[in-house]
């Protein structure tokens, strides 16, 4: 735990005396004067003026994604699965309605898949500094932001966030933590134990139940349904929200079902912005999921015990309740001309999974057509169940950026990562992106 908080310490020195070398950057573009944190943007975002209270903007993005998964991923009939090779195409339209002092705004977002709501939400500002929203909006505990036009690079920082949108990536990201061993216990134990006649006097009339594992949250750039209060003086912004759900997609405040968030952010001089944030979620998700398996292991158990095998039921395991996810969000980022600094530090607590994070993002803009970007994450996971692993992964990205006109730009990036846990041993992940995108 040492060596995050370390690293994170390191690197505000280190920002703050490069932010005192004077003409680090060619390009002299004006620092940020003011942090984003709470900000009404929907009345300073540009977009085409569709009457005197209505603007749009939107984008069309279209990508080509490889990924060398090295083996680590296994599809839907339990195959190995050595890479993934596609193209995507997603757009996004966005309303943005100005009746002041109440303001709106509605995304609609489209893959070839679906057209869907992303956001949609009301704001009401009882002065320049504080306003309520009220519907569905981002989750603000995250650096990178939601949508391609306005990241660095294609993808985003973490292998968690990545293996979501590949063939077999979730797969692999259970695999690598040890979850599947959780999801075939009870049919393990079932192959184990056959034979054994109290065993066989008890699965004869309790059918083995199997734990088919609980979803995996999203971690970052969700959107949520919920009211929020929001503060922003320039220098200073704070946001508190009360949501279904904040990383699952819970749809409900009931059964004690809640999701939470803070974040407080300071723009410490122009350019050099330190955010804090939490957020937390009461979800039975993974309850549910096991509760049906842990009442068939106790049974058994007692029933290998009462026939004097006690060395058989130890061997059938039980999993620890867990109803709830946690995040601590830290970021520091320092933008001065072209240049772009960003650290980024999470810890989490995900049902019985403990991990930590770390991204470290650099920028340079060359000048008007040219960008690149450098950028390295590093996770660390451990997982509490029976047949659960622990680990890490070091990911770098190198990603060129080109800017044809104001309203295209065509993006490059090669990301490599290196993985180490107790359940898959040393693997690689190599992944490759072409991307265009039109904004408008």
């Amino acid at each position: 735990m040492k060596y995050p908080v370390t690293i994170l310490t390191l690197l505000s020195i280190s920002v703050g005396l490069f932010a005192q070398v004077p003409n680090m950057a060619t390009m002299q573009s004006p620092a940020p004067e003011g942090t984003s944190l709470g900000a009404n943007n929907t009345l300073s975002s540009s977009g085409i003026a569709l009457g005197n209270r209505v603007k749009m903007r939107g984008f069309v993005d279209f990508r080509y994604d490889y990924s060398d998964l090295d083996g680590l991923a296994t599809d839907e009939n339990g195959l190995t699965i050595d890479d993934d090779a596609r193209f995507r195409t997603a757009a996004d339209v966005d309303f943005l309605f100005d009746f002041s002092p109440v303001t709106g705004e509605v995304h609609l977002a489209a893959t070839s898949d679906e057209l869907g709501l992303e956001q949609a939400f009301l704001r009401y500002n009882f002065n320049q500094d504080f306003s309520l929203t009220a519907g569905r909006q981002l989750t603000v505990l995250s650096y990178e932001k939601d949508e391609s036009p306005n990241m660095y690079q294609t993808s985003y920082a973490y292998l968690t966030d990545v293996s979501a949108d590949v063939q077999g990536g979730t797969s692999a990201l259970e695999s690598f933590i040890g979850l599947n061993s959780f999801k075939s216990t009870a049919s393990s134990i079932d192959s184990a134990m056959t034979g054994v006649p109290a065993y066989d006097s008890y699965a004869g009339t309790n059918p083995a139940v199997n734990p088919a594992g609980f979803p995996l949250p999203s971690f970052r750039r969700n959107y949520v349904d919920g009211i929020r209060a929001n503060f922003n003086n320039g220098q200073f912004g704070l946001v508190a929200g009360l949501h279904n759900g904040y990383f699952t997609d819970n749809d409900n405040l009931n059964d004690g079902n809640i999701g939470l968030d803070i974040a407080a952010s300071v723009m410490i001089i122009p350019g050099l912005e330190l955010r804090l944030g939490f957020g937390y979620e009461n979800n039975d998700d993974y309850d549910k999921s096991i509760a049906g398996y842990n009442t068939w292991a106790t049974d058994l158990r007692t029933a290998l015990t009462n026939a004097g095998l006690t060395a058989e039921a130890s061997q059938v395991p039980l999993f620890p309740k867990s109803d709830d996810i946690s995040q601590f969000n830290a970021w520091l980022s320092y933008q001065t001309g072209g240049l772009t600094l960003a650290m980024e530090w999470d810890m989490w607590d995900m049902y019985v999974i403990d991990m930590w994070n770390l991204m470290f993002l650099a920028n340079y803009q060359f000048n008007d057509l040219f960008a690149l970007t450098f950028r390295y994450s590093h996770e660390d996971f451990e997982a509490d169940v029976q047949g659960g692993g622990e680990g890490d992964s070091n990911r770098f990205t190198i990603g060129p950026m080109f800017t044809i006109t104001d309203f295209l730009t065509i993006g490059v990036e090669y990301s490599h990562a290196e993985l180490d846990s107790t359940i898959t041993g040393d693997t690689s992940v190599d992944e490759l992106y072409a991307e265009t995108i039109f904004s408008f």
